[in-house]
């Protein structure tokens, strides 16, 4: 065989093994993020529900416009019992030691919610806020609505 052909076997391999490595599903870990609700006040805002594990508090949360990932709030340093167990209003920024991107305007129809957790750990979802329900209840990831504790219940039986 003739070194141009060698090369492109070599090369062909080397292409089949990069699409292949590329198309496997990795083992270790969990693929998805622990999931998150969303709900509302009786006020009507936004409220985010975050299950947490066992010794478990928030360090932050950031919340993204979820086609063009624009940054709509950012805060973090939780102060508040509530920010800190798993339970924030989105855009108020009184339960937080530092916020680093306000909530300046009204909030879009499609958001990525993504929260720090003090493990290390990242809790987060994408949400039609049209869709957020109210009364104590919120909706998991199938669509189901549940009450926040049967949420909760569910999540840390599942990711504790």
């Amino acid at each position: 065989m003739g070194e141009r052909v060698r090369r492109g076997y070599a090369l062909c391999l080397g292409l089949v093994a990069v699409t292949v490595a590329g198309c496997m599903v990795p083992v270790l870990g969990d693929p998805l993020p622990r999931p998150v609700a969303m709900g509302r006040t009786d006020g009507g805002h936004l409220k985010i529900v975050v299950p947490l594990c066992d010794g478990e508090v928030v360090s932050a949360v950031e919340v993204q416009e979820h086609q063009t990932w624009r940054l709509v709030w950012r805060a973090s340093l939780p102060v508040r019992t509530a920010e800190r167990y798993g339970t924030i209003i989105l855009g108020d920024a009184s339960g937080f030691g530092r916020q680093e991107t306000p909530l300046r305007e009204a909030v879009p129809p499609h958001v990525s919610v993504s929260v720090k957790l003090s493990s290390g750990s990242t809790a987060g979802r994408g949400f039609l806020v049209g869709e957020v329900v109210g009364d104590g209840r919120v909706s998991d990831l199938d669509g189901e609505v549940l009450t926040e504790e049967e949420f909760r219940r569910r999540v840390t039986d599942e990711y504790c």
